[in-house]
């Protein structure tokens, strides 16, 4: 039984590595390419864009691209970043709006303020990243270090069987 269990843990936690080296070999390339992660944080675009989600923005979108009804990124003066819908155009800037917000935002966002457009988000998975970064680390730690008592146990039983057998 212990056996069963170590090597449904093996064998899930290399399928669990797997997937989580091509997520960062394909979040290089986005990187290359100037696309990145950003975390939604409030529910001002719900239900568009849930809080928790991860959004993917091109940061490499200049302001001619942009059209009204796009999710633009930009920087509030605060330094926070925001991700809100393109409501229109004026000639100091652009006009947004939080899909779940009743009204405009206050003022017009300036084309400096402008940081790229929304490709795409997926609800919940900003959660996992918006905690301490220092939990982060320590849970990739305690996770590789039950992968490699996993291992370690899994190649121990595979010699004791080998010289029984012999």
């Amino acid at each position: 039984m212990k056996t069963h269990i170590s090597e449904f843990c093996y064998k899930t936690g290399r399928i669990l590595f797997g997937v989580f080296l091509g997520l960062v070999v394909l979040q290089l390339i986005g990187y290359w390419a100037g696309i990145r992660p950003v975390a939604v944080v409030s529910g001002s675009m719900e239900p568009t864009i849930k809080t928790g989600s991860i959004c993917w923005v091109d940061f490499d979108t200049g302001k001619e691209a942009l059209q009204t009804g796009d999710i633009l990124a930009f920087q509030r003066s605060d330094g926070k970043m925001v991700l809100h819908r393109i409501a229109g155009f004026t000639e100091d800037g652009i006009i947004t709006k939080g899909d779940g917000n009743e009204h405009e935002d206050a003022g017009v966002t300036t084309y400096s303020q402008i940081r790229g457009k929304a490709l795409f988000s997926l609800p919940y998975i900003g959660w996992l990243f918006m905690g301490n970064s220092r939990q982060i680390v320590w849970s990739l730690l305690t996770g590789s270090l039950i992968l490699l008592v996993l291992k370690k146990d899994k190649n121990e039983n595979k010699n004791f069987n080998h010289s029984i057998r012999k």
